[in-house]
């Protein structure tokens, strides 16, 4: 079970050591509404792509207004628990994706954040808790270490206001168009193109962990857990990609994934002059103009862009629905 519990875990540690993201993102796995700008950068949390609709031009002001609200919220909530983050961001939607950005230009070795230690959701901190309790229990029972981790992020979520978390979790994306939510035929159909062979596996992986997670969800913890802990499929799937997507995981594979605030917001792009960091601090890597994106090098191959983001390459165009 403690292989089957740190899978999950193991394949994001391969991929981030394998290698960078090469080729040009041009197209969706499929949510019409999105637009595509930005093509060369994959979303991996909150910054992704923002659904256009019939939005106005009035919709998108309330958007942004909306969006600055919940990020000086953010700000505030990051410094007084012990962080530090550059005046000098801001974020915005721009070309129909969100994303970090400068007000005003930075010198490089300025820093960008500081990541205060008690800002790491893991079991941890599900652990000490208002459920804490809960989690003690799912310890006892030899649950899986990620998926402690999901249902930390979900039970955090229902609370809203009341989570401690909420100013952060404000920031993550509600809605993912990955690889879990292709049909059987378009994965036969994603097998059949010329260098996807990899990403099928891949998403065959992801799908055969959460099965195992939401399997021993109902199994072992939906008969005798509290009200606040009865989650539905759907939001075990979400907490499941929002982990996937967000989450990091220790350097030696050994570890249990954890989500640090801030670090999982700025887009991805390949090549970035930033490397992205769940701990510590992280500077300007170069000088930085006002109105110029912060992105971050996450080290992902193609195939961990199209199966996590729903964002592929030219080598694997994905599927169009």
């Amino acid at each position: 079970m403690a292989k089957t519990a740190h899978l999950l875990l193991h394949v994001a540690v391969i991929l981030l050591a394998s290698g960078i993201v090469t080729g040009q993102f041009f197209v969706n796995l499929g949510d019409k509404q999105k637009q595509g700008g930005g093509t060369d950068v994959a979303s991996g949390s909150a910054g992704g792509d923002v659904a256009a609709g019939d939005q106005g031009a009035a919709s998108g002001a309330d958007q942004q207004a909306q969006l600055q609200e919940d990020w000086t919220a953010f700000v505030k909530w990051f410094r007084s628990n012990g962080g530090i983050i550059s005046s000098k961001l801001t974020v915005k939607v721009r070309n129909g994706r969100q994303g970090v950005y400068f007000k005003e230009r930075m010198r490089r070795g300025e820093t960008i954040v500081s990541f205060p230690r008690n800002l790491r959701l893991d079991e941890k901190t599900a652990m000490k808790g208002k459920a804490g309790h809960v989690f003690q229990r799912l310890k006892q029972d030899k649950c899986y270490p990620d998926l402690m981790v999901i249902l930390h992020v979900v039970h955090e979520d229902k609370l809203g206001k009341d989570s401690f978390w909420f100013p952060y979790f404000k920031l993550l994306r509600r809605q993912y168009n990955n690889i879990m939510f292709l049909t059987e035929p378009q994965m036969k159909t994603l097998l059949r193109r010329p260098g996807c062979e990899n990403t099928y596996n891949l998403g065959v992986m992801m799908r055969r962990t959460f099965n195992n997670f939401y399997e021993w969800y109902k199994k072992n913890i939906e008969p005798w857990a509290p009200p606040e802990f009865q989650f539905t499929r759907d939001e075990i799937l979400w907490g499941f990609n929002t982990l996937v997507t967000c989450g990091w995981g220790q350097q030696n594979g050994n570890g249990d994934k954890l989500m640090v605030p801030f670090s999982d917001i700025p887009n991805h792009r390949r090549e970035s002059a930033q490397k992205a960091s769940n701990r510590g601090f992280i500077s300007a890597a170069k000088e930085y103009q006002a109105g110029e994106e912060l992105t971050f090098d996450y080290g992902l191959l193609n195939d961990a862009v199209l199966a996590y983001y729903g964002q592929p390459t030219p080598d694997c165009r994905g599927l169009k629905r």
